[in-house]
Order: structure tokens, then C-alpha cells, then sequence
């Protein structure tokens, strides 16, 4: 480019710097290419622009009829445009799926269509179905009356029935058992199966990792630490869905129950004392009621709560025994907000008081 002035004077050497023009008038070529049967959930469109070539896209779902799209996470791949759909988070039922792509000159172009003029509409899930099951399995004798010749008769059998839930005291061990299958009931192989735990007092972490075997089952032993819930997760592969199943496991808080004397005469006092080993105790100490058995029922006459260590101290004067008396008590731990633990009592004890006859 050179100018001229109003006297008509110019001069093509003092033009400016050239300057390279693009123009590209035509917008691309985009169309999908059929789902891969390896990995369902991939999606690719093809982006054709000869002159200034692709720049960015999208690709877009929607549930079929709604008119209603969803992005997905899109990038650029070479020559293509590449999304993920994940079937594990959508409700299931018939989509229509688009892309739309631009060049470097923003021409821009959609499809609906794949590559063979057939319409992209995907059936989800596009993955297989998973289950996973687990669970504490546990023996019991089952009877059964029934009535031959005129005659009753009872019959046993055992049976295995798993629990989803159980009460585990502190320190004892369950097996937890699991299985990872298809839709059609067939175990999946060396599948990676991962434990996490959650509680009251402490988010959901990792807390361990199994392997299914040929017959997609698993084995996890439980200790009884706190009360927690323990989630098995399967997060799935490239054409199988993920899978998760729980099991609570309910700790009762435990505490040991000693008292000094045994054997007392009426008017006399004995201590109470023990340690609660279900820790770590709550700020402040943990609440322990102390019980005595009278006429089959068990009344609480002491609260106290222990030190931060979980010991406790109970001083206590017998002044109402006529003749010879046996006492039985015992420590009940009840439930508190802020401690992962349920409602627990200790083994109880005896103690032998002689009053006036």
C-alpha cells in the first residue's frame, strides 16, 4: 500500500511492509464417526477445513425430544473434535448428540449426523451394567414344622443370611464378603475394588484395596474401632459401569468396671472404678452412668464423667441393707453426639452386703 496526495504525487517505493490476505469463505466439514464397541462412551467427530483448518468446537447431548442440550468437556484432537459421555450420572433413555466446530476464519458448521448419514442417537448407558453386593455373612439354624402322616415334625436346616448392618464389638473382627457381577450374574475378574471409611467424626478416606477373583468375589476384614460405614466402590472400566455397595459396622462404647472391696458391712462405702477404652473420648470427658440390678430391672444411681485419659472414680456408702444382700451393678456408656460410638454396658459385678438382721 503507497499513498498519494491532493496534487496527484506518488511513489510506489515508499509503499508499506506486504502484507499476506487469507480468505476462506467455506465453512468445515464435521461429522461423527460410529461409537467405538471397545469404549463406548468415547465420542469423536471428524473436522474437515481445507483452507484455514479447525480451530475449536463442541460437542453437545441432549435426552431425545427435550430440545434441550448439555455440553460436554470437549477437545481438539489432531483433526477431530473428542468428548466423553458419562453414562453412570445421566438417566437412562434414547439422546441425540451434536457438534459444532469453527476454523480460524469462524466460519462454523454442527451435525447431528455421523459419518454414514446415519443420525447420532445413542442409547444409554452405553456401558454394562454392574453389580457389586457386599455384606457380613452369618450361619443360622432354621426350623421348620411340618406336617407327614398326620404327624408334626420339625426340621432344621442351615442357612446363610447376610447382614448389611451388624453390631461389632470393640476390638473383634468380622469378615466382610462381596461380589462383582455383570447383568447377568457373571463375576467380573480381577476387578480393582477400593474400601472407604466414613464416620461421625471423620470424612470419607481410603482405607483399603482388593482384587475380585475368577469369580468376582472379595474378602475385607473389619475391626471393630469405631462405629463407621464402609463403602465399596468399583469405579468401572472403559465398557463396564461403576458399582458401590455399604456396610455399617455399630461399635458400643466399652468400659471396664472393678470396685475395691466385695464384701461390705452395711454403712460401709466402696469405690467404683474403671477405664473407658472406646477412645478417644469426648472434650470434657465421657458420660458413664453406674446401675444396680434391683427386681430384674437396672436403675442408674451415679452419673459421673471420666478424665480426658478415661478413667472414672464413683465412691459409693451402702445405708439401707437388712440382712445379706447380693448387689449386681454394672456401667452403661450411653450414646453422645460427637462420639463415634453406640450405647454400651459393661460386664457387670457382685457385691455382698450384710446389714442388721
Amino acid at each position: 500500500m503507497w499513498r498519494h496526495d491532493a496534487a496527484g504525487n506518488t511513489d510506489p517505493d515508499a509503499a508499506s511492509v506486504p502484507v499476506t490476505l487469507r480468505y476462506d469463505p467455506e465453512p468445515p466439514q464435521v461429522s461423527f464417526n460410529p461409537p467405538d464397541a471397545s469404549d463406548p462412551t468415547l465420542i469423536t467427530a471428524p473436522v474437515v477445513d481445507k483452507i484455514s483448518g479447525l480451530a475449536d468446537g463442541s460437542i453437545e447431548i441432549s435426552p431425545a425430544g427435550s430440545g434441550t442440550w448439555q455440553a460436554l468437556k470437549t477437545t481438539t484432537d489432531g483433526g477431530r473434535l473428542v468428548a466423553r459421555i458419562d453414562d453412570a450420572t445421566l438417566p437412562a433413555g434414547s439422546y441425540q448428540v451434536r457438534a459444532t466446530a469453527h476454523d480460524q476464519a469462524h466460519n462454523e458448521a454442527s451435525t447431528t449426523q455421523r459419518s454414514d448419514g446415519q443420525p447420532m442417537t445413542l442409547t444409554l448407558p452405553l456401558r454394562i451394567a454392574t453389580t457389586l453386593g457386599a455384606g457380613i455373612p452369618r450361619e443360622r439354624i432354621e426350623r421348620t414344622t411340618v406336617r407327614r402322616h398326620g404327624k408334626r415334625r420339625v426340621t432344621q436346616r442351615r442357612v446363610t443370611r447376610v447382614f448389611h448392618s451388624i453390631a461389632l464389638a470393640l476390638g473383634r473382627r468380622a469378615q466382610i464378603a462381596g461380589q462383582l457381577t455383570n447383568r447377568d450374574g457373571q463375576g467380573l475378574a480381577g476387578a480393582d475394588v477400593q474400601v472407604l471409611e466414613s464416620s461421625e467424626t471423620t470424612p470419607e478416606h481410603l482405607i483399603g484395596d482388593v482384587t475380585t477373583d475368577p469369580a468376582g468375589r472379595f474378602t475385607y476384614t473389619a475391626s471393630g474401632t469405631t462405629s463407621r460405614t464402609l463403602r465399596f466402590t468399583y469405579a468401572g472400566s472403559a465398557v463396564t459401569l461403576p458399582a458401590q455397595s455399604s456396610v455399617r459396622l455399630v461399635t458400643p462404647a466399652a468400659s471396664s468396671l472393678r470396685v475395691n472391696r466385695s464384701r461390705v458391712l452395711n454403712g460401709q462405702s466402696v469405690t467404683f472404678g474403671g477405664h473407658v477404652a472406646s477412645v478417644p473420648v469426648p472434650a470434657g470427658g465421657k458420660l458413664v452412668q453406674l446401675e444396680v440390678q434391683l427386681a430384674g430391672r437396672w436403675q442408674t444411681f451415679r452419673t459421673v464423667r471420666t478424665d480426658q485419659a478415661g478413667n472414672w472414680s464413683v465412691p459409693y456408702k451402702f445405708a439401707r441393707t437388712r440382712g445379706i444382700q447380693w448387689y449386681r451393678f454394672r456401667v452403661e456408656l450411653p450414646r453422645e453426639a460427637g462420639y463415634p460410638f453406640a450405647a454400651g454396658t459393661s460386664k457387670s459385678i457382685r457385691v455382698r452386703v450384710r446389714g442388721r438382721a
